[in-house]
């Protein structure tokens, strides 16, 4: 894994003080910047060349970025216009990387169609 791709707590507030907004609770997120737990997370999924993963949530991209370091491709899917476009940055140097705007689900029990294509 590249630690440029690390995405710290100061880092993060930084990022959101410089875009003039704030995670949003009622989405529920959170940010995962502990590289023991992210590296734990990639070797568990034991991930390919030849893998695709689906990410829900992909927040600020911070675990898009490792996990198109290893994977075939990678399909993000993020509902938080900020937050997509932060992920859009960073995802941008991943050619394997597709990131959507949209919610996951069509509803409880069913995917988007978007993400499903």
């Amino acid at each position: 894994m590249k630690s440029a791709d690390r995405q710290t707590r100061s880092y993060l507030m930084d990022l959101f003080a410089e875009h003039g907004f704030n995670p949003r609770t009622d989405l529920g997120q959170n940010f995962l910047i502990d590289l023991n737990i992210i590296d734990f997370i990639v070797d568990e999924a034991e991930l390919t060349s030849n893998d695709v993963v689906l990410e829900i949530g992909a927040g600020t991209g911070g675990m898009t970025s490792f996990l198109a370091q290893t994977a075939a491709a990678v399909i993000s899917v993020e509902l938080d216009t900020n937050m997509h476009m932060l992920a859009s940055q960073i995802a941008a140097p991943y050619e394997n990387v597709t990131l959507l705007h949209c919610d996951a689900l069509k509803n409880k029990n069913h995917f988007n169609s978007l993400v499903l294509e």
